[in-house]
């Protein structure tokens, strides 16, 4: 609770001005640009007539500070919106390759996921494979919290992410790989 005889401490930092949020800053462009540029009758309806001769350098400053913030900002949106799309499409231009790429005990798993009705099944949570599958966003855990009978190895369930399912469903090269390295694991097992 504020008590008599203090004083309110008022700490103001110049750069915190460029923390404003996006719309307070379009805010404060809007109104320092209507104190600079509405006609001088409208600007003596208002009672702004003095405030702008006045302190006109002042909220000129603030104009041009307001718009740089605002068009930095949306520069940076739109390159991050861009980086993403490319980042996206170079993912999926690269996802043939990378599922070739991988090992036969690694196919193998998802083949059998593949293979799956719901594309889930039960996999050993600390295989190297199936981390480097999850890593690698090609499997997904289903569940947060599943109960694991044998807390050395738990086991819980994976699913196929659908941009695999999707490719493998139209590549049929990809998928007979698949189904060629499967075949050779039923063979030496």
């Amino acid at each position: 609770m504020w008590k008599r005889g203090k004083s309110m401490k008022f700490d103001f930092k110049i750069l915190d001005i460029f923390k404003l949020p996006t719309r307070i800053m379009c805010v404060i462009s809007i109104v320092t640009g209507a104190i600079l540029f509405l006609p001088e009758n409208f600007i003596r309806k208002t009672y702004m007539f003095n405030l702008r001769n006045n302190m006109g350098s002042i909220i000129g400053l603030g104009f041009y500070i307001s718009n740089a913030d605002i068009i930095v900002k949306i520069v940076r949106y739109i390159g991050k919106y861009y980086r993403e799309k490319y980042s996206i499409k170079k993912f999926k231009k690269d996802t043939k390759k990378r599922l070739l790429e991988l090992d036969d005990y690694q196919k193998n798993i998802v083949y059998s996921l593949y293979k799956k009705h719901n594309h889930t099944k039960e996999l050993p949570m600390y295989d190297g494979a199936v981390v480097f599958l999850k890593q690698n966003l090609i499997i997904s855990i289903t569940a947060n919290y599943y109960p694991a009978q044998d807390l050395e190895d738990p086991v819980i369930p994976f699913m196929l992410n659908p941009w695999v399912l999707e490719i493998i469903k139209n590549n049929k090269d990809l998928l007979s790989e698949f189904e060629r390295i499967n075949e050779n694991r039923k063979k030496y097992n």
